[in-house]
């Protein structure tokens, strides 16, 4: 982290930005922005939860104005319905870390696994083959 990444956290900070916001600023993690100022005080200022001088951002999927609640985390869709409506037209959006290359136990192919890190298989045709030896039940 730089000097200059430094006094922008304390200046965002002190502005009233959460530690995502300044992290996403910054393009920082939000643990390393959290630990600098936990070791950092930075006196934040308070604002009144519900005014009509409360910014507001707007809803992801419809544009709605939603109203940001100082001490909570910020909302990016009015409700349930436009958050799913959202994710269902963008689904390459989504943060996918859980990406395993294996390569298969019956062809030797290699190919890419989501979220199962054991899988021995790339199908259950493969499953199969390996099984029963190429033969199926019915021999």
């Amino acid at each position: 982290m730089t000097d200059k990444q430094k006094t922008q956290i304390e200046q965002m900070r002190s502005g009233d930005y959460s530690y995502a916001m300044i992290a996403e600023a910054l393009g920082l993690s939000r643990e390393s922005v959290k630990k600098y100022c936990q070791r950092h005080p930075v006196s934040v200022t308070e604002v009144p939860a519900k005014t009509d001088s409360t910014p507001h951002l707007c809803c992801k999927h419809c544009g709605i104005s939603i109203p940001i609640v100082h001490g909570r985390k910020q909302p990016h869709f009015c409700s349930t319905p436009c958050r799913r409506a959202w994710w269902k037209a963008h689904p390459e959006s989504g943060i996918r870390k859980a990406y395993y290359r294996i390569v298969c136990a019956g062809c030797g192919q290699e190919f890419q696994s989501y979220g199962n890190a054991g899988r021995k298989y790339c199908s259950h045709d493969c499953y199969i083959r390996s099984r029963f030896k190429g033969g199926g039940s019915d021999e």
